[in-house]
């Protein structure tokens, strides 16, 4: 059976992924059956084992796939909850994640916390294990609206939790304690561990140490982590092998040197692994790492007849574990911690044959790891590091050689003099803060990033199947001029995946929901043109501090900008910003911080508002162009006139009616996107252009009363309009009498509160409408 498990392993993932996503799937199994039986001469037996694990694997994802549904009715108010892990208060925030009693039901559990005294009694009161007493509604959570969006409903669904609690009060007088159970209290332990640092560590040091101690990296500055994930180094942030292999080895070599036998350190190791697992969030990269490690442990204690290669053990971790977990095949970090794992065990032993130097050595893992993980990164980010293999070369010897025993160390030693060690905690928060810097430093490197968006599935497939010639090649091929060759095979994939976005002859229109804003992308065929109208955003209220959340919401950041990425976008043409409201242009300062943008276009008008004075200084200091536009201006891309028609004038006061109004054919259609015009500015319009007609409208000011006036649709005549409005938004937009208007003229409509993303995709004069919600 030696180096057969991998085998297995893929008759298992194809047995899971028959059951999730395909029945024809199963074609794959014959095919491989075959395969190994004319070329791998496996035997019978063996070809009749890797049948049965996949039919092991489909039967008990399909009776997962049964029973992973909620039991709670959703009009239920009062809960028996017990706490069990992630309990933070964020700002004016509560959440946790919770099991409902008496159903045995995950549930995640939020509330707004009301003042600052009830927000210090539940910091000080709510630990895990406890048992509440509330009251509150039940909210499903919520799906993605946008293409290529996170969907936080699919994703809770794979972890077997279907609601969202939201409490009316959080009291911890509702609350008592239970009985520990090992579970709970190894999570206790992690919760003080996570505490103690926090309030003995300096600030700037207490972050990573906490990150690098129990793997959690919500602590870490988001500036911090955007410039590691640049550098493509972001792995040191988490827990992996590294951290398992040398905190073992650190233990392992303090037990022998203290006179312990072998035996027993492998005995003891065995039984602090499984703990370490949990104290440390128990992530799918340290369940893989501290379960190979436990295999290795054990074949060693008592398994010495058995063979098995590395890839064997890393495939008998996966089996296992996905035994129980069928839906973690879809976790990013499960993929990426296998994915690369199994790359670097096939490729270790001809880099130890080909290379001898330690910077070599480095940099073959590092490039190996780079390519393995490129596809799964191209498809969650959409972007990948070009200085990764760099940086790693320069940091993962930093981290491996001196951050992370000293992190280990000072922790014990602080525990143990109970902070009397200064001088150690001193010089590390010095180097952490220098790396950090260095770190910042280097993203801000011009192309260090290649953003080509999420490949389609033909191109996903090629990089699979170019990946795995690659490495094939990479076995046989020798000398310096020949693996320079090789190196041409990511080169042309990437040339392949980036030329996709400018070859293709298709077009899109896309109202991207951004809830009660506005944000409209517009991608011309071949690449001839990108334009963004407005970037929506979100209206900031005045918080008192402690209320302010360390992670806030911001459209452009977390919509606006991964929407584009996904699409391979890294430049805007045009960035038209209609008027000065937040949420029309909230957004924008993200957008000109993440993507390069060639003109930024405003109205015409004597009273700008401080976010758009704000935004001109952005632009001056990026040294983007930007003029201000009225009726009459316009430009000319892709066989496509793009027309201004309003504000007609400076001299508009009212800055809803002094919004740019543009005109367009495109895609066989005529649009009029209308910002937020209203009754006045429509009258206008219709008097100054008295034979506008049009295909599609988008419906001005969110569908507001004062807005898309009978007078004007009988003059424009739209056969559809687009209303972008937020869920259940606090205006009631859009009006009851504005769609009762639409209905009167058989105008179809389109809404972004109930369809989510509304996109024209089109080819020459033809195209289809599709929406995210149905």
């Amino acid at each position: 059976m030696k180096g057969k498990w991998i085998y297995f392993t893929v008759a298992s993932l194809m047995g899971i992924l028959t059951s999730l996503l395909n029945g024809m799937i199963f074609l794959a199994l014959i095919f491989l059956i075959l395969f190994l039986y004319k070329k791998k001469n496996f035997t019978k037996r063996q070809l009749v084992t890797i049948s049965m694990i996949f039919i092991v694997f489909f039967i008990r994802t399909e009776l997962k796939e049964k029973s992973n549904h909620s039991d709670i009715p959703y009009n239920k108010t009062n809960f028996f909850i017990s706490l069990q892990e992630n309990i933070k208060v964020d700002g004016d925030k509560f959440t946790a994640t919770a099991k409902e009693i008496n159903y045995k039901e995950k549930l995640i559990v939020t509330y707004k916390i009301k003042t600052e005294n009830e927000k210090k009694l539940i910091e000080k009161s709510f630990k895990t294990g406890m048992a509440c007493k509330l009251t509150g509604s039940l909210e499903e959570p919520f799906t993605a609206t946008n293409i290529n969006a996170f969907n936080y409903k699919e994703y809770l669904h794979r972890n077997q939790t279907f609601w969202i609690l939201k409490a009316e009060q959080v009291q911890p007088s509702n609350c008592i304690p239970q009985k520990k159970t090992p579970l709970s209290l190894i999570r206790t332990i992690r919760e003080n561990g996570i505490e103690y640092v926090k309030n003995h560590f300096p600030k700037e040091t207490a972050p990573l140490a906490i990150a690098l101690l129990f793997g959690d990296r919500n602590f870490i500055e988001e500036d911090v982590i955007n410039a590691y994930q640049k550098l493509g180094i972001v792995h040191l942030l988490a827990i992996s092998g590294l951290h398992v292999g040398m905190l073992a080895g650190l233990i392992y070599f303090i037990g022998i040197r203290a006179g312990v036998t072998r035996e027993k350190m492998t005995s003891a190791l065995l039984m602090f692994l499984p703990f370490y697992a949990i104290i440390t969030g128990a992530s799918p990269s340290v369940i893989r790492a501290v379960f190979m490690m436990m295999i290795f442990l054990a074949l060693q204690k008592w398994g010495k007849r058995l063979s098995l290669v590395t890839a064997d053990v890393l495939g008998i971790v996966f089996i296992i574990y996905t035994f129980f977990s069928p839906y973690i095949i879809y976790n990013v970090g499960f993929q990426l911690s296998f994915g690369v794992s199994l790359s670097l065990i096939l490729s270790a032993p001809i880099i130890l044959k080909r290379f001898s130097h330690p910077i070599s050595i480095l940099f073959a893992t590092s490039l190996i790891c780079q390519l393995a993980a490129t596809p799964i990164m191209f498809y969650y980010f959409y972007e990948v590091s070009l200085i990764s293999v760099l940086a790693n070369i320069l940091f993962v010897p930093l981290f491996s050689m001196l951050i992370l025993p000293a992190v280990f160390i000072i922790f014990l030693l602080h525990l143990l003099f109970q902070g009397h060690i200064q001088l150690p905690v001193t010089i590390l928060n010095v180097i952490i803060f220098w790396m950090d810097q260095i770190a910042g430093r280097f993203a801000q490197i011009p192309f260090a990033m290649i953003t080509l968006g999420r490949p389609p599935t033909v191109v996903l497939i090629l990089y699979l199947i170019c990946l795995l010639c690659y490495f094939s090649l990479w076995e046989k091929v020798k000398g310096i001029r020949k693996m320079l060759k090789l190196q041409g095979i990511p080169l042309i994939l990437l040339f392949i995946h980036g030329s996709s976005l400018f070859l293709s002859p298709y077009g899109e229109i896309t109202f991207i929901d951004v809830g009660q804003g506005d944000s409209i992308f517009i991608k011309l065929p071949h690449g001839k043109g990108n334009y963004l109208i407005d970037t929506g955003g979100t209206l900031l209220f005045n918080n008192e501090d402690w209320q302010i959340r360390r992670s806030q919401y911001d459209v452009g950041k977390d919509v606006v900008v991964p929407f584009l990425k996904s699409k391979g976008i890294t430049t805007i043409d045009k960035l038209i910003l209609t008027h000065g409201d937040a949420d029309h242009i909230g957004g924008a300062a993200e957008v000109l911080q993440e993507i390069k943008v060639k003109e930024m276009i405003l109205p015409i008008s004597e009273n700008l508002s401080e976010l758009e004075k704000n935004l001109l200084q952005t632009a001056n200091k990026k040294k983007i162009p930007f003029r201000f536009t009225m009726a009459g201006d316009g430009w000319k891309a892709g066989g496509i006139i793009f027309q201004v028609l309003s504000p007609q004038d400076k001299t508009e006061k009212d800055r809803n009616n002094g919004s740019v109004v543009l005109n367009a054919k495109i895609g066989g259609l005529t649009w009029l996107f209308t910002g937020d015009l209203e009754e006045s500015g429509e009258e206008k319009l219709i008097n100054r252009y008295q034979n506008l007609k049009i295909d599609v409208l988008k419906v001005g000011h969110h569908g507001s009363k004062s807005s898309t006036s009978p007078a004007f649709l009988d003059r424009i005549s739209p056969k559809l309009a687009v209303v972008s409005a937020g869920k259940n938004n606090r205006y009631g937009h859009p009006n009851k009498e504005v769609l009762k208007n639409l209905s009167e003229r058989n105008i179809n409509v389109l809404r972004t509160d109930q369809h989510g993303g509304i996109t024209y995709y089109f080819k020459g004069n033809h195209g289809t409408f599709s929406v995210m919600v149905p």
